[in-house]
């Protein structure tokens, strides 16, 4: 079996960190290989980053192997989702889709980690778009640029904690889940500390990409569909 992960944006050294997490959820049942935007740019941190990303996306998607069984969208905006979904024959998965339907059957109350405040608003989109806005119980950015670097930095590890312990005791979060590609590689550091079972957004969507892979469900149409805000 084999599973495309493409990252929207140029930095290479985030498309190894995800593709090891995806690797590491995995296990040996499947072959993950990745795809890196050239053309997109560096890290997405806003709605203008976003936009300019769908272009060189989309066109890696073009590229894909008929041997690949599903595609695993390696970026939290889940970015041109329904586009990919009706271009692609194989199942897509958006990593924050898949993160919020994981979570979900785990707790009730939702807490969503991420880089930074600027995204924030848009994660409540997602969530609402995708059916969740009353299930959603806090979404925290944490105030630093280290987790956008090639290694893992141990501060991001402690700012991390801080904040999935305000999502469980002030929000009341149930369970936790990453919402940023920066993030992975993070969570194993992190979910022995935590109160609440705390879930890498990367890892929900490689699980969910091999078990849709493996159910070989029809192409659904997307022709009359929309997600609200994407």
């Amino acid at each position: 079996m084999r599973i495309a992960l493409l990252n929207p944006n140029s930095s290479q050294h985030i498309t190894d960190r995800m593709l090891a997490e995806a690797r590491r959820a995995t296990g040996d049942t499947c072959e993950i290989f990745g795809l890196t935007n050239a053309a997109g740019p560096t890290v997405i941190r806003s709605r203008v980053d976003n936009a300019a990303a769908i272009d060189g996306l989309l066109n890696m998607a073009r590229t894909l192997d008929a041997d690949v069984e599903a595609v695993i969208l390696g970026v939290s905006m889940d970015t041109a989702l329904d586009a990919l979904r009706q271009m692609l024959e194989v199942p897509v998965v958006g990593t924050t889709e898949a993160a919020l339907a994981t979570a979900g059957m785990l707790g009730g109350r939702i807490g969503l980690l991420t880089v930074g405040r600027a995204l924030t608003p848009l994660y409540g989109e997602l969530a609402t778009s995708y059916g969740y806005a009353g299930r959603v119980a806090g979404i925290r950015g944490i105030e630093t640029a280290a987790p956008y670097g090639a290694g893992l930095a141990q501060e991001v590890c402690a700012m991390m904690l801080d904040a999935v312990t305000s999502l469980s005791r002030d929000d009341g979060a149930d369970v936790v889940v990453t919402v940023a590609a920066a993030l992975c590689g993070y969570v194993p550091a992190i979910a022995a500390q935590a109160d609440v079972p705390v879930l890498d957004g990367i890892a929900c969507a490689a699980v969910q990409a091999e078990a849709l892979a493996r159910l070989r469900p029809r192409k659904a149409s997307y022709g009359s569909f929309a997600t609200p805000g994407r």
